[in-house]
């Protein structure tokens, strides 16, 4: 079993690519605009066809209780 994706529920896209790159050393892999956010995800530079982390905004409801 693998586990290909994984949600981070986020307050700011931007913010928290900055912090996932530049702190972190992850690398951008996908971003796709989707309205007023974005289908965000990195990965390990070291495996880049591993586990993508997606940076989802935490807007819904349903997403403040597991944060």
């Amino acid at each position: 079993m693998r586990i290909h994706l994984s949600s981070i529920p986020v307050d700011d896209q931007d913010k928290a690519l900055r912090f996932y790159t530049d702190v972190l050393g992850f690398e951008k892999k996908e971003e796709v605009p989707l309205g007023e956010h974005r289908w965000l995800t990195v990965v390990s530079p070291e495996e880049p066809d591993g586990t993508e982390l997606v940076l989802e905004p935490d807007s819904h409801p349903a997403v403040k209780p597991f944060k």
